[in-house]
């Protein structure tokens, strides 16, 4: 059996829910000083631009996909939200297979 493990599996393991009830708010196992000190620290950072006030994705090097605004009926959006996290390019699936048609 490989024991082997990557780095990507070594640092972004899933929580279980009994790791994460012992979850504490940061306040509560961090002295107050020292958070006060990290979080204006990280706030001077972003003012002085050498941190990013928000990290995002960069530019695609060559868009695969337009931006279009569509007017659909709200029955049809809410059974596709209702499906969960990708509804949008389920719906860019069935729009797929149909054009294929025309």
């Amino acid at each position: 059996m490989n024991n082997i493990v990557s780095d990507n599996e070594r640092f972004n393991l899933e929580f279980t829910d009994e790791e994460l009830d012992k979850f504490k708010p940061i306040e509560d196992v961090m002295p107050q000083n020292l958070l006060n000190a990290l979080l204006t620290h990280q706030s001077n950072m972003e003012n002085q631009g050498l941190m990013p006030r928000k990290l995002t994705r960069g530019k695609q090097k060559q868009p695969t996909k337009q931006i279009v605004t569509i007017r659909l009926s709200a029955d049809v959006v809410e059974k596709f939200r209702a499906t969960g996290k990708g509804w949008q390019t389920r719906i860019n699936e069935v729009l797929r297979q149909y054009s294929s048609q025309l």
